[in-house]
């Protein structure tokens, strides 16, 4: 005769380990949701940008972006492209003419 202590340990034994293979697509399920809420809120940031804003002020609503590009503008001024990348893909790009936002664009 099996006591009921022996059946409890048979059954919590058998529950108490989930699948590995159920850990790791939880892990990645989680991580996935991780990155996709950081970069929806890297994305707010963006598109609460408005032109003619100063690129100090850019900075401080948006912060750093992934890659700076300078160049001189057609008349002669000075010009950058800020690009800003997500976790998961490029999430806008800022052209700015003689310090001020000139262009937005959000993916």
């Amino acid at each position: 005769m099996v006591t009921a202590a022996v059946v409890t340990s048979l059954v919590m034994g058998g529950c108490a380990r989930p699948d590995p293979r159920v850990q790791a697509a939880e892990t990645f399920r989680s991580t996935v949701f991780d990155l996709i809420a950081q970069d929806e809120n890297q994305t707010k940031r963006l598109n609460s940008l408005k032109l003619g804003m100063s690129d100090q002020a850019v900075l401080d609503a948006a912060g750093a972006p992934s890659v700076r590009e300078s160049r001189v503008t057609d008349s002669g001024g000075s010009g950058e492209t800020w690009i800003y990348s997500g976790q998961l893909s490029t999430l806008g790009t800022l052209t700015f003419e003689n310090g001020k936002l000139v262009q937005i664009q959000t993916y």
